[in-house]
């Protein structure tokens, strides 16, 4: 029997979509699909903000963290 673990959760895996949306966004401007995506995924009430934070690390940003949010926030994301 197969069981489910964390990462074959559908809400993990949409935390880690936008994760990836996130650093797209940082190196260059996200095209209208992306946007149309993360516009969805900024509304769906099934995960947080530290869920992405969880996915972010997953997608290796560990060390440069603090300067990804500063970014971010500089930016008004």
């Amino acid at each position: 029997m197969i069981q489910a673990g964390i990462k074959n959760d559908r809400t993990w895996r949409k935390a880690r979509l936008a994760a990836r949306l996130l650093l797209r966004r940082e190196v260059r401007p996200l095209r209208t699909p992306e946007q149309q995506l993360a516009r969805q995924l900024a509304c769906d009430p099934e995960f947080t903000n530290r869920l992405i934070q969880q996915a972010l690390y997953f997608l290796g940003i560990g060390p440069r963290k603090h300067e990804f949010d500063r970014q971010l926030v500089a930016r008004g994301a």
